[in-house]
Parts: structure tokens; sequence; C-alpha cells
């Protein structure tokens, strides 16, 4: 048993040399991103309005809101019809009714990209160091992994020179099977003293779905309290763990919850 305990403590010792430079390596590159970004201090809300072009529902407008640390909110008008998504916390809602927990799952990853070069670091613990690699036009990236929740987490891919996020990737895994939502960040120009992407390419299971064009940002410290009001006489899903939701769906490539960014 002595003997037992030795090694368990020489392995935790050894874990931790070895995790510490690790830990101090990624902060250390989340403080570049942040100031690549404009640094400061985090935004406590967001709102942007901008044009939506969609392959397969043709182009509208779009406005978002944001306020940490969990509540979202789009609706987008498609020709013809509207698209409304809501998103508080443990509660989803989609076209004013409950969402499954698949879309609950798209919405917080949708969140989670919100404010993101901040997120990361408040995050730092456990973002995980992915090492290098290339951008899909051949430019060397940082890549991170922030595991948002279980079954949920961010691939982000950092250009290595400017410090920009030029990707991130959300994977959704709900029932061992695996969704993944990315976007590419264009664009970028100084809003607020924060550099934000004004273009975001979406990508749905690795083929394109649209181009999100944002016309304006604004960093509001509160947004009104009905912005994110749930729908009248709509009850929320309520989601204690993304792994064993309460609507157990079967996701494959065909099974996709969004159609749109």
């Amino acid at each position: 048993m002595a003997g037992f305990v030795s090694k368990t403590a020489v392995a935790y010792l050894l874990w931790l040399a070895l995790a510490g430079p690790a830990l101090a390596d990624v902060r250390e590159l989340l403080a570049e991103v942040l100031v690549a970004h404009g640094g400061g201090a985090a935004p406590a809300a967001i709102h942007e309005r901008g044009v939506i072009e969609s392959l397969r529902r043709g182009n509208g407008v779009v406005e978002r809101w944001w306020q940490a640390p969990d509540r979202f909110r789009i609706e987008i008008g498609y020709p013809g019809e509207a698209e409304s998504r809501l998103l508080r916390g443990n509660e989803a809602w989609q076209q004013g009714q409950p969402a499954t927990a698949a879309f609950h799952g798209s919405l917080l990853l949708q969140a989670a990209r919100m404010a993101l070069p901040w997120r990361l670091q408040e995050n730092a613990r456990r973002v995980i160091d992915l090492g290098t690699g290339k951008s899909s036009d051949g430019k060397p990236v940082r890549v991170l992994e922030w595991p948002v929740q279980n079954g949920i987490k961010l691939i982000v891919e950092i250009d290595a020179e400017s410090r920009l996020i030029l990707r991130s990737r959300g994977i959704l895994t709900i029932n061992n099977a695996s969704m993944e939502f990315a976007t590419g960040y264009e664009d970028y120009r100084i809003v607020a003293g924060r550099r934000v992407a004004m273009i975001e390419r979406h990508f749905a299971m690795g083929e394109y779905t649209g181009t999100t064009t944002l016309d304006s940002v604004e960093f509001p410290a509160v947004l009104p309290a009905p912005t994110f009001a749930p729908p009248a006489g709509a009850g929320g899903l309520r989601v204690k763990d993304s792994s064993t939701p309460r609507d157990k769906p079967v996701l494959t490539q065909a099974a996709r919850p969004l159609s749109g960014p």
C-alpha cells in the first residue's frame, strides 16, 4: 500500500509539473488573443443587426441579442417567414415553442460564440491547447478547445500571427452522435474599441449553409428585460445534462436542427 501511495504521489507531482507550464502557455495565448480583439473588460451584453444569405431559405434580415452569461435571442426574417430562437440558460424555445434537446444544445453553442475572446479568457482553466495547425486557406493557426459543458465544446482556430480568431467549430454530442456547426470570421473592424468580425460564414456538418453580414454592433451595459422574456404561454425545455436529454434524438448528417447560422 505504501508503494502504491508513493507511485500515486509521484504521478500527481508529475502531472502538476506538466500541467503548470501548459496552463501558463494557454493563459499567455489567450491574453494575446484578447489584446488583438481590443482588450478591456468583457462585454456584459451585445446587440447586433445585419443581413443573412441562406442557401436554403434565401436572403433576409437578422438581429441577435446576447447577455452574459447565458441569455441569447436571434430573430431572422426570411422571405415569407420568420425564424425565432430564444435561450435562457437551461430553457430554450424555437418559434415560440419548447425546443428539443438538440436545438437547445445548438443555441448554447451560438451563445458561446458571442464575445468569444473574453469568454475564452474567463474559462482559461478549462481551455485545452490542441497545438498548431493550418486554416482552410493554409494559414498557420493555434487550436484551442473549450469544453462549454458536458456534450458541448468549441474548437477555436487562432491566426498564429495576428492572434485574431479565424474560425470556431461547435461540436454537439447527444447519445454518442455528434453534429458540428462551424463559423468562419472575416472583415474585422473596430467597434467601440473592440475588434469585431463583420462577416460570418456558416457551415453545418462540413457543408456551407450561408453568410451573416453585420451592419451594426452595440455593447450595452444591460438589455431590457423583455428582450429575453419567455414566449407567452410557452414553457421551456429544461435540460439538466445535455448528455441525457428528456427527448433522445438520433443525430445524423441529415438531421440538422439548424437551418441558418
